[in-house]
């Protein structure tokens, strides 16, 4: 009888270990089908959470921090007028591409005064027309090359100022530069 109890408790030592190598396996697969989706699913709602209510100011309002820590006369006084048109989120396809990769930018444009400003405003169809066509007459490696980003910047400001005719365009900035 020993020898029976002692064969029957054998197989029950490997089986065991076997089944929590199994459960082991189910769980990492569980972790994958389930916990992964539901961390990117909270990834992109936290996304979207900052990108719609914590977002800085509209472009239109010019807030300066001076000015908001000072009074408004003192501050715009002593930190000077920042006049910046941004344009928002120009989708192009770059040239060689065939429509499979885009470039999504947000171009700033900083004019010396707000008469320069509000004409960039009222010529929101023409700027974007130039960005267009720039930004489409550049293949994908000129463009993803970060040393192609300051021809670029004085290339679009060349252009760009020319539509200005009360003040001159003094800086460009990409406040956003995606290539997908």
């Amino acid at each position: 009888m020993a020898k029976t109890t002692g064969q029957a408790e054998q197989p029950a030592g490997p089986a065991t270990s076997g089944e929590a190598k199994k459960g082991g396996g189910l769980q990492v697969k569980k972790l994958l089908m389930f916990g992964v989706p539901v961390f990117i699913v909270q990834l992109v709602v936290v996304y979207f959470v900052m990108t719609r209510f914590a977002s800085p100011a509209p472009a239109g309002e010019n807030v300066h921090p001076a000015s908001e820590v000072k009074g408004s006369h003192e501050g715009a006084a002593e930190a000077g007028e920042q006049n910046i048109y941004v344009v928002k989120d120009v989708i192009v396809n770059p040239a060689g591409t065939n429509g499979t990769r885009f470039l999504l930018t947000t171009i700033g444009f900083e004019v010396t005064t707000g008469e320069g400003k509000r004409e960039l405003e009222n010529k929101d169809v023409q700027v974007r027309d130039v960005l267009n066509s720039i930004l489409t007459s550049k293949d994908l490696a000129y463009l993803v090359n970060a040393d192609g980003r300051e021809p670029l910047r004085q290339e679009i400001a060349q252009r760009v100022g020319e539509l200005i005719r009360n003040g001159s365009l003094t800086n460009v900035y990409f406040s956003k530069f995606i290539i997908q």
